[in-house]
């Protein structure tokens, strides 16, 4: 059956028109009128509020006029000075004499190039005239000028504006501008003077006018009156030797003026600093002027405010009639609260109410919207909340018991949160509140409330709890960090003796020694070593990574072998690493960790068998390409294909794929990390990655990093860069590892340095502090007790600045990097230390010192 809405305007109007001898008194009457009062004030007040708003808009114009001819103003003084300078530059560096055949022409086409030019010259330091770009006008005295005697002495470059005169034979005043001219040799020789017409700096006023009552005025800094536009237009409005203000650019303010008896003349005044000259330009209009419009509006506003007080008093009694129905309407509406008022006792938003005696279920439009009803679908009357189709089926059970709850009064009223899916809409969570009305009668009373929809606060209450989650794994893992720095820094010094004392014994040991064989292993394993602390700390330590050269082919035959160690015999792996490929620029542990991941994510896309085949080769780019992300420069590439006949990725998946966290998984072990890594290394090494997939037909990704310009030095380059000797540099030598100092000791001293050795950094201070001008470098660990070795460096360099310094250290924490920058570090060391590095670091540093 069709069932109405919750309506709230169901009362009944009282009837009966009042009569009108009962209304003469009534309140009917004398509130019109004194509405028609309080109306006229406000209408005084309107005329106020618009005569100052009226004041403003034309402030702000002359405002914005006045600062836009001062711009104009400085842009013709700056292309003026520029044209000065040029000419002042050519003679200073000789270009051209004052007697030259090129002199006249030469200023004659710098004054044409400038509008407002009239007279360009250059005289010399007596005020004669040695060349001018106008022989047909007449000079003044240039001697007694102050122009010209501003410019004799004056730095060169520094331009003067002198006051308007007039030139002989000219009607009107010239704007007078000098500069002084330096010869080759570097003595002044004379003045440049460029003569303008005042157009130069009033020139745009003439156009844009806004009013004939309008005065232009440029006043200097100490208060006199420098220009006044139009010129003979009655009275000037600034007064004589007023200075204008002096704390900011623009200003306004409102000036009184009274000339030879005139009358009072209320001026609206704006200015605006020049930059270029140091004066104000001063824009004046009468204020009469400006509010002669909002008079008439005045008059008129007026006018008709008292013509509608007195039909307001003439109407009253026909208005009082109807006060009436309005008191009757007001009565109507406090009904409608008092209901309302009910219904808003647990609602927010949708409105619901269930009579059962007259078999009645009201929902409100937003009600049914929550709930996924159409505004004609009918609603179930049987029982309270009849839409039980659109309630999850799970969730059935605890509504009915927190309605029953509610009906048998063990609970005041009844709210529960429940998942709704309305046909063909995305599910929403609705808490639902209600309590049972009173009635008289027998049977389940009437029941109302309301719903909104909590949707966000379920999703946000779900997203506080994985938040919370990450927080707890991130503490965890900077826990593991933290352990990781401190086995890795103890675990890092023995590899540093293992590999040291292995390099000397390879050295001493010939090429057809036996222990050759047994030396190589062992710094083969030291090697492996190294790169195992590497990925200890960069897994605890984010962002720990060291850009250094590296070979990619050893690292991804190392990702291969972990990835497809368990591979089933349905799997047909295949690896093809080229022979040819160069050692790159970039962090070793961030490739290897991507390698890994593309490769586990290619493995884990063939459950049931299939094949894997993986590519590292070189490519040259000659087009710039657009791939999934990143962009291909022409240029040379390191290329590594993964390929995997697997099912594919879903194009939906695609978007989030390189989205921390997301995973398609979540119940096999997936954290959602492994593409964030692919993706941050690609990123940090200015590469690109490209994917092709389809459901069923496999996925391939390709990852590219720029290789480098040239092949990288092998070993035995390395060694002989390091093989250059020392010349006798004592270089102090700190690390709390007895067999290190020892090493790098002996080290140092075949490379011709001559080391002292320590192991505690504070009696290495307290001897450097001893003799700092005996040690010319210092090579120091990082992390030690007592001192670090960059406080230990910044210590030693405030007494010797010019001190060679190189840390050597596995990780140095998060603020590294940047205290490395701070405190000047020629070279940073990674442990485990090879001696080649050492060697080849320090002949580096102490090249650029010797030059």
């Amino acid at each position: 059956m069709q069932t109405p809405e919750l309506l709230l305007d169901d009362a009944e109007a009282d009837s009966g028109p009042p009569r009108w001898r009962e209304l003469l008194l009534h309140r009917s009457v004398l509130v019109p009128v004194l509405v028609a009062l309080l109306l006229l004030l406000g209408l005084a007040a309107g005329l106020a509020s618009l005569r100052e708003q009226t004041l403003n808009a034309e402030r702000r114009t002359l405002g914005a006029l006045v600062a836009a001819l001062a711009d104009q103003a400085d842009s013709a003084l700056a292309a003026s000075q520029t044209a000065m300078q040029a000419t002042a530059e050519e003679l200073a560096a000789g270009a051209w004499e004052t007697d030259d055949e090129v002199a006249q022409p030469l200023l004659r086409a710098r004054a044409a190039a400038l509008p407002w030019v009239r007279q360009m010259l250059l005289a010399g330091t007596d005020g004669h005239v040695l060349q001018a770009a106008d022989d047909d006008t007449d000079m003044p005295p240039l001697s007694g000028a102050d122009y010209f005697r501003a410019a004799l002495g004056a730095p060169a470059g520094e331009a003067g504006l002198g006051t308007p005169e007039r030139w002989p034979g000219q009607p009107h005043p010239w704007v007078p501008l000098s500069m002084p001219w330096y010869g080759p040799e570097g003595r002044q020789s004379g003045v440049i003077v460029l003569a303008a017409d005042p157009s130069l700096l009033v020139g745009g006023f003439t156009r844009t006018s806004p009013a004939p009552d309008a005065r232009l005025q440029l006043v200097r800094n100490d208060g006199r009156l420098w220009l006044a536009e139009p010129a003979g237009a009655g009275p000037t409005v600034w007064p004589e030797g007023w200075p204008p203000p002096d704390e900011r650019p623009a200003w306004s303010l409102e000036l009184d003026s009274a000339h030879d008896g005139d009358a009072v003349r209320h001026w609206i005044v704006v200015g605006h600093a020049m930059r270029r000259a140091p004066m104000n330009m001063v824009l004046a209009r009468d204020r009469d002027a400006v509010l002669r419009d909002w008079r008439s509006q005045a008059w008129l506003v007026a006018g008709f405010g008292v013509l509608a007080l007195f039909i307001t008093a003439a109407l009253s009694l026909r208005h009082a009639r109807e006060q009436r129905w309005r008191e009757q309407s007001q009565r109507h509406l406090q009904r409608q609260q008092e209901r309302a008022a009910r219904a808003f006792l647990a609602a927010r938003e949708g409105l619901w109410e269930w009579v059962p005696e007259r078999q009645r279920h009201s929902l409100s439009p937003r009600m049914r919207e929550l709930a996924g009803f159409g505004p004609s679908d009918d609603v179930s009357a049987d029982s309270p909340l009849g839409w039980h189709d659109r309630v999850a089926a799970d969730e059935h059970a605890r509504l009915a018991e927190a309605v029953q709850a509610h009906l048998q009064q063990a609970t005041p009223d009844f709210s529960v949160v429940l998942r709704i899916a309305p046909p063909g809409q995305a599910p929403r969570h609705v808490r639902v509140r209600g309590r049972a009305m009173a009635h008289a009668g027998e049977g389940p009373p009437p029941l109302a409330g309301t719903a909104y929809d909590v949707t966000d606060e379920v999703a946000m209450a779900e997203q506080t709890r994985r938040l919370d989650e990450q927080l707890q794994r991130a503490r965890r893992l900077e826990a593991l960090g933290t352990l990781a720095g401190g086995v890795a820094h103890d675990f890092n010094n023995v590899l540093a003796a293992i590999q040291g004392y292995g390099e000397r014994a390879q050295d001493q040991a010939g090429p057809d020694s036996p222990l050759r064989p047994h030396l190589d292993r062992i710094l083969d394993a030291a090697r492996r070593g190294k790169t195992l602390v590497e990925r200890i700390t960069a897994s605890g330590q984010p962002g720990a990574g060291q850009r250094r050269r590296f070979e990619p082919r050893e690292l991804l035959e190392e990702a291969w072998a972990l990835a497809t160690q368990d591979l089933p015999d349905t799997v047909q792996a295949t690896l093809d690493a080229g022979s040819d490929i160069p050692p790159i620029e970039g962090d070793p542990v961030a490739w290897f960790e991507a390698c890994l991941n593309l490769l586990r994510n290619a493995v884990q896309a063939l459950p049931g068998g299939g094949r894997l085949h993986a590519v590292l080769a070189q490519e040259t780019v000659t087009q710039a390409r657009v791939l999934w992300h990143g962009r291909l420069m022409p240029g040379r590439w390191l290329r590594l294909s993964v390929n995997d006949d697997g099912p594919g990725i879903a194009p939906e998946h695609v978007p989030h794929l390189l989205e921390p966290f997301f995973t398609t998984r979540a119940g096999h072990g997936g954290t959602g990390l492994g593409m964030t890594v692919v993706h941050n290394t690609v990123r940090d090494a200015g590469g690109a990655l490209d994917l092709r997939t389809a459901p069923g037909e496999g996925t391939r990704f390709d990852l590219y990093l720029p290789c480098p310009a040239g092949d990288a030095a092998g070993p035995r380059a390395v060694l002989a860069a390091a093989d250059a000797p020392g010349q006798g540099e004592v270089v102090l030598v700190v690390d709390d590892e007895p067999a290190l100092v020892a090493l790098l000791e002996e080290t140092l001293a075949e490379l011709g340095y001559e080391p002292r050795g320590f192991t505690d950094p504070l009696q290495a201070l307290a001897a450097f502090e001893a003799e700092p001008a005996l040690f010319t470098g210092i090579v120091s660990d990082q992390r030690m007790p007592g001192l670090t070795g960059l406080a230990l460096v910044a210590r030693c360099k405030a007494l010797a600045p010019g001190l060679a310094s190189v840390i050597v250290t596995a990780h140095g924490g998060a603020d590294f990097e940047q205290g490395v920058a701070d405190t000047g570090v020629d070279a940073v060391l990674r442990k485990p230390l090879s001696l080649n590095e050492l060697g080849e670091a320090l002949a580096r540093v102490f090249a650029q010192r010797r030059r």
